[in-house]
């Protein structure tokens, strides 16, 4: 496996063969329906940041994701993945603990949060695996009414020196 800042055409590429799941997912969230606007919508978004990665195999896209801060020392995490997710878990997972996640959390990152479409337990599984853990069920999250599962991980420091209102 390989990891690199993923090109327009990886990201394109995944969206376009992700998951069942993941497109389920995405879906539910993106104002479009369908996999080639759902792809095209992922790639508009995506590939105007530097930090989305790529995870190869054999040269072929496998999964895109990122670690975003949209919120001052918040950052969430999205991935999609086609059904070669499986070939590559194991080394993306060390990948992200061991190299990613630490260098968020050494830039002041105290919380790590990802939402996923209920009933995805491959992601839900994933994410736990990645040391995230199950906060909240949010019924009504998607467009739809889909309901959704906020998981994060959370620094044991945080809150420990904020503000109070």
């Amino acid at each position: 496996m390989r990891v690199e800042v993923a090109t327009p055409s990886d990201i394109l590429d995944v969206a376009r063969n992700m998951r069942d799941s993941d497109l389920r997912e995405f879906s539910a969230m993106l104002p479009v329906d369908g996999r080639e606007p759902v792809a095209q919508e992922v790639l508009r978004r995506h590939a105007a940041y530097d930090d989305t990665i790529c995870a190869s195999l054999a040269g072929i896209p496998v999964a895109i994701g990122a670690v975003r801060v949209f919120r001052p020392n918040v950052a969430t995490l999205f991935f999609l993945a086609t059904g070669q997710f499986r070939q590559i878990a194991m080394p993306l997972t060390r990948f992200i603990r061991q190299r990613l996640f630490p260098e968020i959390r050494a830039a002041g990152v105290h919380r790590i949060e990802c939402i996923s479409i209920d009933g995805h337990e491959q992601a839900h599984r994933w994410i736990k695996i990645l040391g995230l853990r199950h906060e909240a069920v949010c019924k009504g999250y998607g467009k739809n009414g889909e309901t959704f599962h906020q998981f994060a991980w959370v620094s044991p420091h945080a809150g420990k020196t904020g503000r109070r209102g």
